[in-house]
């Protein structure tokens, strides 16, 4: 069971009205949500995740960071991985 969280960062447009979003998709194997109101979306993947991890996004997306964190795990931002190490900084920063 790996349950890797992905977030990708993620430009959404409406096909009908041609309206576009910025946002990213969050998932695992489990879950998928998506947050769609962002005005611009970082280049750099810390401040990204600084972004998720700092947000109150609704219970689904805060079970998916807990359990990154609970399990020390790493996570997916776009096609790059990233250590537990690598993120523990961010995680322990904003999240109790």
């Amino acid at each position: 069971m790996s349950n890797r969280l992905v977030i990708e960062p993620t430009e959404f447009k409406n096909t009908r009205s041609g309206e576009v979003t910025l946002g990213v998709r969050i998932y695992d194997d489990y879950d998928q949500r998506y947050l769609n109101t962002w005005d611009e979306i970082p280049d750099d993947d810390m401040e990204l995740l600084e972004r998720i991890v700092k947000g109150d996004w609704g219970n689904e997306i805060e079970a998916m960071l807990d359990h990154v964190q609970e399990n020390k795990k790493g996570i997916y931002i776009g096609s790059n991985w990233y250590d537990w190490e690598d993120i523990e900084e961010i995680f322990c920063a904003y999240r109790e």
